[in-house]
């Protein structure tokens, strides 16, 4: 059948995409210069906030070296005048005690920023000061500023790390200079300890910020004070913390510098401005917070990129009402050529046969597919009503006259008949038919749809010929699979049954040999023997236990209902009587009760429990649980302990006869124990499967139809 295409206007298809093109290009135009111009104004006063903060560190740095270089200058001078008068009494003689005391009290008390100004001898004894008692001989030898002075002679003044004080109990930097003897020679040091306290109220002193930060440091970056004072101040004073910016300024040997950095005490990311003390290897650090110096620049950011948001949004809405406005006006243009094409193409260019029947049943429309299905014109189904229900197959219009009076009482309704074409062939259809309804609710006719099934009805005849064949074929070749299993069965159980009577004579020789001439056999001898009634009793194990296998399959069963749980319980006391020196344990999670062959799922209970039993040897306590729920159509029971398990490896070996996934000797057994249960699980109907893992345990779980559970008079 011929189709066709909808016919737009290519003049406004064409005037609509240029239209948009162009707006779209007005629009990104604008916005882009807008964005540019905000992205530089906010990058440059980023710019200025980011100098506008460093230039006030330096500043404040600055500030505070120059504060902190005069007070180490000043208690560099009273440590030489100190010097000077403990050399001076020296060379006249011997130390003043008390003389020295006074003088070293006095040059205290004109330094508010030390507490302790003290003398201590050549081997590091605290001799004189304001609070010393020579008889407690307190030994400074071991601190920093000692052993610099004593072992470095051109050391001169030391500004040692912050210490806790042994006299004061305070923390205090160490200044100290030492002192010499009339020869010369080392005499021991006096030193000043400047209060860490002092040293924190000079750096607070400068307004940083609610969450900047100044400290004084050292080379190796030790924290001599800080403020604010951290929380963990014992933890921090004195001690190094990591920043490689500043690590790198330092080791440039440059005297002032900044970075910005996050490794700091608290965590803060702040911009740093070092300042060098002049003269001394102290450096000021200057921090102030990003998030407080930045917060007036992201206030005026956020309200500016709002304002962006709003230009944008606003050249966007009103983008969208230009184009809405003038989409409008070409849509009212294209309509009504749109919908009628569409009426058109869905109307007569449909593959199915389709007709509308009015309430009188007239003919309103018919599509053109009725010829090809017919072959009969619309003309004439048109100009002829009734031809579309003469046409109908003859056996097929008791049917049809029903679906007509089924269809006037239901909106939808549909049925399958035959038709007789004009040329005679008789063709299968599938009709459907549904009421239509003016915008009034005005009942309006039915709309019907008839498509040729033919080929449908012919395939569906051809494949359930070929599966009743199928059916046929499959039922004879399982006849003969079935026939050739029990030849080889009963041939398996004629053999096994025929072994006895060759292996009990083995066995009876055996025991004469054993009871009549183990005198004349050697110790060789006599093991051998034993081997061959061992090996024999084994065999006859083997044979019994497949007899027992193979019958599994020839007894019938004899189904009823089977209480899981009472039959679990059962078996598990018979078998804590066998070991009662074993400790078990049996978890029974009440599983749902069965119906099949009682005889046959106690045999299956038993060799799940006592396998349990079994692989659980090396337990202190053995656990078995046995449990079970009902899934659908399939009732599903599992036997699990914490024995040895196995290696999944070996899995599809575990219920297959006289397979064993643990070495011969570990544990007894042939090998049989779950090929039983799969046979009985097999003849239930169900399904067996297993899980485990090494040195942990396993699962044994099978499945068995639920469908005849409704049978269970207990249920």
């Amino acid at each position: 059948m011929s189709g066709s295409a909808i016919a737009y206007p290519a003049k406004s298809a064409t005037s609509s995409v240029w239209f948009v093109r162009w707006m779209m290009a007005g629009l990104v135009l604008i916005n882009l210069f807008v964005f540019g111009m905000v992205t530089f104004s906010l990058y440059q006063s980023y710019d200025e906030s980011q100098q506008g903060a460093e230039l006030t560190a330096q500043n404040l740095s600055s500030l505070l070296a120059q504060h902190i270089a005069g007070d180490i200058d000043r208690i560099d001078l009273t440590l030489l005048a100190a010097a000077d008068e403990v050399e001076r009494q020296l060379a006249g003689g011997g130390i003043d005690r008390q003389a020295l005391n006074r003088f070293l009290e006095r040059q205290q008390r004109r330094l508010p920023e030390i507490f302790s100004l003290r003398t201590t001898d050549a081997h590091g004894i605290v001799s004189h000061g304001v609070g010393v008692n020579p008889a407690a001989r307190q030994d400074n030898s071991d601190r920093e500023y000692f052993v610099r002075q004593r072992y470095d002679p051109k050391v001169g003044l030391v500004i040692a790390r912050p210490v806790y004080t042994r006299l004061d109990k305070r923390w205090a930097v160490p200044v100290s200079r030492p002192f010499h003897l009339p020869d010369g020679t080392f005499g021991g040091v006096i030193y000043a300890n400047v209060s860490v306290d002092h040293l924190i109220s000079t750096l607070a002193a400068i307004d940083v910020g609610r969450r900047g930060s100044a400290s004084l440091r050292n080379a190796e970056l030790r924290i001599f004070a800080r403020t604010p004072v951290p929380a963990h101040a014992d933890k921090v004073i004195g001690e190094k913390l990591a920043v490689p910016e500043l690590q790198e300024l330092i080791r440039s040997d440059r005297d002032a510098g900044s970075y910005i950095s996050s490794h700091t005490v608290d965590g803060v990311e702040r911009k740093f401005a070092v300042r060098k003390v002049t003269g001394f290897p102290l450096y000021v650090v200057v921090g102030r917070a990003t998030d407080e110096y930045l917060a007036q620049w992201k206030d005026q950011a956020t309200k500016t990129a709002l304002l962006a948001a709003l230009f944008f949004l606003a050249t966007l809405v009103s983008s969208w009402l230009i184009y809405r406005n003038w989409k409008h006006q070409l849509a009212a243009t294209l309509d009504l050529a749109r919908e009628e094409e569409k009426f058109h193409t869905v109307a007569d260019y449909t593959y199915d046969w389709e007709y509308w029947e009015g309430p009188a049943r007239e003919m309103l429309y018919m599509s053109p597919s009725c010829e090809r299905v017919t072959g009969y014109s619309r003309a004439e189904f048109l100009a002829e009503p009734d031809l579309i229900y003469r046409i109908i197959h003859p056996d097929d219009q008791h049917q049809m006259a029903g679906h007509r009076t089924d269809a006037a009482h239901r909106d939808d309704a549909g049925v399958d008949f035959r038709i007789v074409r004009r040329d005679g062939e008789i063709r299968w259809i599938a009709h459907g038919c549904s009421a239509v309804f003016g915008r009034d609710g005005q009942f309006m006719g039915r709309r019907a749809n008839n498509r040729d099934i033919t080929e449908r009805v012919q395939a569906e005849a051809t494949v359930r010929q070929l599966n009743a064949e199928l059916e046929q074929r499959v039922a004879s070749r399982t006849a003969q699979l079935e026939a050739a299993n029990k030849e080889i069965e009963d041939f398996s159980y004629s053999i096994s049954h025929d072994l006895r009577t060759p292996l009990r004579a083995i066995a009876g020789f055996a025991q004469i040999l054993v009871e009549e001439h183990a005198a004349s056999l050697d110790s060789e001898g006599r093991r051998l023997l034993d081997v061959v009634h061992a090996n024999t009793v084994r065999m006859g194990r083997l044979i019994d236990e497949l007899l027992e296998f193979l019958r599994l399959g020839r007894r019938p069963m004899d189904f009823g209902p089977v209480d899981v749980a009472q039959l679990v319980q059962e078996i598990f006391d018979e078998l804590q009587a066998t070991v009662p020196d074993r400790k078990l344990r049996l978890d029974l999670k009440t599983p749902p009760p069965l119906w099949g062959d009682r005889t046959m799922i106690r045999r299956l209970l038993s060799n799940l429990l006592s396998n349990a039993v079994k692989f659980t040897q090396p337990r202190a306590l053995a656990v078995i649980e046995v449990g079970g729920r009902i899934e659908g159509n399939l009732a599903r029971y599992y036997v699990k302990d914490n024995g040895v398990g196995f290696d999944m490896r070996y899995v599809d070996k575990l219920f297959q006869v006289f397979e064993r996934v643990h070495p011969v000797g570990q544990f007894e057994g042939s090998g049989t124990g779950l090929a039983m249960v799969k046979r009985i699980v097999g003849r239930h109907g169900g399904s067996v499967s297993a899980e485990g893992q090494v040195d942990v345990g396993a699962t044994i779980s099978f499945t068995l139809p639920a469908r005849e559970m409704e049978n269970d008079p207990t249920q």
